[in-house]
């Protein structure tokens, strides 16, 4: 399933398909003189990082291996399936080794737990844009990292995806101004408020001795 969306993704961003297996898939893009490579691979168990180059390295297509930017200038991109997501504690250490590994490629490895890919059933990339945009399902994500949900794998694959472009919204700004004098308002400090604005670099201790007097009134009533 998210090997479907993020291959939907790489040809959403001009990727296109040179060579599959089994496990991987092997994409290029070409940019008038910029050229980049991207590997998809299922990552059923963790390897070490010189197995798992040297299964990418097999499997290769001979246009990928003969390119002198292919190894400088490729992203491995690996998809691993645990059953619960607490599960990563357990592998930490294992994919820390294989994300930092410096040799060949560029490593990142995108974890995803049964019930996050049940959450996502049905998915496709358009799906994922719409779901990363939606404020409200990050304000839920923020509050709850750990839950699996569809924001959770769409932020999991932009995170790791550094080719993804994220979504973006202009809207209209508010000033400053106006949103500190909301604050304010709501704080019930709008006397205060008004003082601070007085300030000068001439006249601080006036302005203390009035903020001073204005405290002390207000604890009076």
């Amino acid at each position: 399933m998210i090997n479907r969306i993020i291959d939907e993704a790489l040809i959403a961003h001009e990727f296109e398909k040179e060579h599959q297996t089994d496990l991987t898939s092997f994409y290029i893009r070409e940019t008038n003189s910029a050229i980049r490579f991207v590997i998809l691979h299922k990552l059923d168990e963790l390897h070490s990082p010189a197995e798992l180059n040297a299964a990418i390295n097999q499997s290769a297509p001979e246009s990928f291996l003969n390119h002198p930017a292919f190894k400088k200038n490729c992203d491995l991109i690996c998809v691993h399936q645990v059953n619960k997501l607490a599960e990563f504690k357990d592998n930490e250490e294992q994919i820390f080794a294989i994300e930092e590994d410096p040799h060949f490629f560029k490593k990142y490895i995108l974890y995803y737990s049964d019930a996050e890919a049940s959450a996502i059933q049905e998915y496709s990339f358009d799906k994922l844009i719409a779901t990363i945009s939606d404020k409200s399902q990050f304000s839920n994500y923020k509050s709850n990292p750990l839950a699996a949900t569809q924001y959770s794998v769409a932020a999991k694959i932009f995170i790791k995806l550094p080719f993804l472009e994220l979504p973006f919204t202009r809207g209209e700004l508010v000033s400053l101004r106006l949103q500190a004098a909301e604050a304010v308002a709501e704080a019930e400090l709008d006397a205060t408020y008004k003082i601070a604005q007085k300030l000068t670099a001439n006249n601080v201790d006036e302005l203390i001795k009035e903020l001073i007097k204005n405290e002390l009134e207000n604890n009076s009533n």
